[in-house]
């Protein structure tokens, strides 16, 4: 092979990796490699960070019986007044909950305190066995959660509430038979309610850097001034007051960081540091109490305002960042003018913005959680590309530096993603796939064509949905408009299958009963029978997480506030209503509950195709040894599992099998259509896994598939593991003939696909992999993710998992390090089609 031929055979990040450099692009800072490797060589678990709850638990004990949106304002203000201030070396960008540096995550009692306890001796055992998504709790950590945190919130918080306010069935899917369990889950029926108090969520960061502290503070005490009627004084003023409360808490952190800095610069005898500290100063004691001046005011502002959200909730899917390069712009723009900023500077910013990012892990105290979010996933979305409200093209030099700034640090943040639509320019859609070629999964890409009309269907105006920001998986938000935060529950099409085949029994918890009576199939003769005991099965279920949701939103109210995020939102705080209140709707919002696929949906599929053609069709298997292969899970079995991974798979372009995936997931569709909620706002459908399709396939039996149990089932809308063999652009026109529903209740699906380095090597690989994505986009599919790997170098860092420590590959909606996944979803990684271009 000669040198060329060798190049090629790599990715950037696997020629790096090989070749020993400390970066895969050389545009990172000395500063910014000093501080990825502290962050990297502070270990692979993170520690936990309980400086938060215990000053929100003191604040607690102060104010029961007042309004809960004060209680939780000046909650947060006694956390900032009182959280260490830290400032370490190399730092530009401060701010943090903690007084060490490296990964951290923080506890959030008022949802799950009830079983901290229990998650002490879980992260002790998982640390001991030497997991991978092991927690380091220090005695001290244990003491204060046990003598301090649990007792007051044991039976305060959220979970336990919720889970007993569940009617009987909807508890029994997820929680299982045992009713003192509420630490566990069965993954019939994934329940992410009781796992975060928020959805995924994007602030408008953009108001804090034009207002200021100080506009909103200022606009809310003239309001509440005006306040006279006796029902406003009861209804709006402890959300205004919360306002103020609020306002004053995020200035206040921030000023102690600037005392810090101006303290620690009368001391410094570098005189490069002491003037970095001394500017630190200047811009803390600014910002963001005030609008921002400069493009360095409006980095530590926006990271202010992300970490200040996470000291206020439990974002599961993080806060999201916005479309980073339209709020972004005009500062950047100004200081290039003024000849304050070079681009060089710019990208050491935001190197330091995202090592900043790196060190917070979201921590889940409940293990099906952390098992459906393996490598510590991550979803501080940023947002590039687009188009503006006026329709018009959205990229600017912003947009590239963004992009830019991501590819030569060997980590997975921010989660990138570009938004692409028909008339993006090829050099930005080049741009975006000469960084997927680096190998590292990012950019993720979201459709313009498919989402602009999801919001249109749903009512609202074209400038608005054109202004949407990606967010968590790929999900999208309109910061202004949309309210819905509570968590949801989610189907496994793989347990679907089981209780269809087995009379609504899963057989790995004993057999229990989770779905209805729907019949033997040894007595069904007709494919029709097979497809309305799914029909039924599918439908039981999505009744009872629709049960789960609207339970979790009349609840919540009573358990959280969000007056941050509520005084961010136009329309939250025109209404003085915070966005916890879910069972009211705001005027002029937009609440769209979830119902998401997590695991199976081309499993489901190829089973029922399997039985459709291996016992109906062409009649070479029986009920009886179909069944009785199932239950054995195929041992002894080999020939009816090879007739089973022999039968039609979805993904290659066949009309019938793609249709019948269209029907299967109409039935969740059509069910929610006729179900709106009571305030008549609808729930989507959405097909986003995580990793949650591997702990699914866990507790689901073998499938007609041929797959065995306990294994992954597939992910996303991807068809089967290694069963799409006709390419790229086949596969796709599948996946988009069985979504292409016109139901406005059809929402995002998640599309992961894999090439080897070779296969779009150089400039042609590049316009071959461009010309995918047009097609993608041309067919309206939401989102699509590429990793570009070769299998070898997998099997290498399974080998030797220290010299791959750094190797990053795309998961589902977010990226993590390969080497910290567990050996199933690393297998499942290396099962996914390796498509040719």
């Amino acid at each position: 092979m000669n040198a060329p031929e060798k190049l090629n055979a790599f990715s950037a990040q696997e020629a790096a990796l090989i070749e020993g450099k400390r970066a895969v692009h050389d545009n990172v800072s000395e500063r910014a490699l000093r501080l990825f490797e502290r962050v990297r060589s502070s270990g692979q678990h993170p520690r936990i960070s309980l400086e938060r709850a215990v000053y929100f638990t003191e604040s607690f004990k102060e104010t029961e019986g007042q309004p809960i949106v004060l209680r939780w304002a000046k909650a947060l203000l006694h956390t900032t007044r009182n959280l260490p201030i830290t400032i370490f070396e190399d730092e530009l960008i401060v701010g943090r909950p903690n007084n060490f540096f490296g990964k951290h995550g923080i506890i959030y009692p008022e949802l799950d305190g009830s079983i901290m306890i229990d998650a002490v001796a879980a992260f002790r055992q998982a640390h001991a066995e030497g997991k991978k998504d092991a927690v380091i709790i220090t005695d001290e950590d244990e003491r204060v959660i046990r003598d301090v945190l649990a007792p007051y919130w044991t039976g305060r918080d959220f979970t336990p509430n919720f889970i007993k306010a569940l009617p009987e069935e909807a508890r029994n899917f997820t929680f299982g038979p045992d009713k003192t369990n509420i630490f566990r889950q069965t993954m019939v029926i994934m329940c992410t309610s009781n796992m975060r108090s928020s959805q995924n969520w994007v602030i408008d960061h953009g108001k804090l850097l034009e207002r200021g502290l100080k506009g909103i503070r200022e606009e809310a005490r003239a309001r509440l001034a005006e306040l006279t009627s006796p029902f406003d004084l009861t209804q709006k003023a402890p959300f205004l007051e919360a306002v103020i409360i609020t306002c004053d808490a995020l200035s206040t952190w921030a000023k102690r960081y600037s005392e810090k800095a101006a303290e620690m610069a009368a001391s410094e005898k570098d005189p490069q540091r002491k003037a970095e500290l001394l500017e630190i100063a200047d811009v803390c004691a600014w910002v963001p109490e005030n609008p921002c001046r400069t493009f360095r005011d409006a980095i530590q502002a926006q990271w202010f305002s992300q970490c200040f959200s996470r000291l206020e909730e439990m974002i599961g899917g993080d806060i999201n960042q916005g479309r980073m390069d339209q709020y972004l712009w005009p500062y950047y723009r100004a200081d290039l003018e003024a000849g304050r900023l070079t681009e060089g500077q710019a990208t050491e910013l935001f190197h330091c913005l995202w090592i900043n990012m790196m060190q917070y892990l979201q921590l889940n105290l409940s293990p099906a959680a952390a098992a459906g979010r393996e490598g510590f996933s991550h979803h501080e979305t940023v947002t590039i590309g687009g188009q503006t409200r006026d329709g018009e093209d959205a990229t600017n030099e912003l947009s590239y530096v963004l992009l830019e700034s991501t590819r030569g640090l060997r980590t997975s943040y921010p989660e990138l993603s570009a938004r692409i639509h028909s008339n993006t320019p090829d050099r930005f859609l080049h741009a975006v796939v000469e960084a997927n070629k680096d190998g590292k999964g990012s950019p993720k890409i979201i459709n313009d064509e498919h989402v602009v009309p999801f919001y249109l269907a749903h009512g609202i105006d074209m400038a608005d949905a054109l202004d949407y920001a990606v967010s968590g998986c790929m999900e999208s938000r309109l910061p202004n408009i949309e309210t819905h935060k509570t968590g949801n529950s989610a189907v496994n099409y793989g347990s679907i299958i089981e209780m269809t085949l087995r009379d609504g029994r899963v057989k790995i918890w004993g057999d229990h009963q989770f779905g209805l009576r729907t019949g033997d199939p040894r007595t069904w003769t007709s494919f029709e029978q097979v497809w309305d005991a799914f029909k039924a099965q599918t439908e039981n279920v999505v009744k009872n997480i629709m049960i789960q949701g609207d339970t979790a939103r009349k609840l919540k109210p009573r358990y959280f506030a969000a007056p941050y995020a509520s005084m961010m939102h136009d329309l939250a705080s025109k209404a003085c209503m915070d966005l916890q209140r879910h069972d009211e709707v705001i005027p002029g919002t937009l609440d769209l509950t979830c119902i998401d696929g997590v695991g199976g949906f081309a499993t489901a599929i190829d089973s029922l195709v399997a039985i459709k053609t291996l016992i109906f069709d062409e009649k070479k298997l029986t009920w009886d040894e179909l069944l009785d292969a199932l239950e054995c899970n195929w041992d002894g079995k080999e020939a009816i599992r090879q007739m089973c991974l022999n039968a039609p798979k979805f993904g290659n372009g066949d009309e019938w099998i793609d249709k019948l995936g269209k029907e299967m997931y109409r039935i969740s569709l059509d069910y929610v259509h006729k179900n709106p909620k009571t305030n008549g706002t609808p729930t989507i459908v959405r097909i986003i896994p995580i990793t949650f399709h591997v702990p699914s396939g866990r507790v689901t039996m073998a499938t007609p598939t041929g797959r065995p149990a306990g294994e992954y089932l597939s992910e996303g809308i991807s068809p089967t593991h290694g069963m799409d063999v006709k390419g790229p652009t086949v596969t796709m026109n599948s996946m988009a003939k069985a979504t292409a529903i016109p139901y406005k209740e059809k929402g995002p699906n998640l599309v992961n696909m894999k090439f080897a380095p070779a296969n779009i090597a150089g400039e042609a690989g590049t316009r071959r992999l461009m010309q995918i994505i047009r097609t993608w986009c041309n067919l309206k599919l939401w989102h699509v993710q590429f990793n570009v790997i070769n299998r070898d170098t997998l099997l290498a860092a399974q080998k030797d998992p220290e010299k791959y420590r750094d190797l990053v590959v795309r998961i589902a909606g977010y990226c993590a390090y390969f080497v910290e996944l567990t050996p199933m979803q690393q297998a499942e990684i290396l099962a996914r089609t390796e498509e040719a271009a």
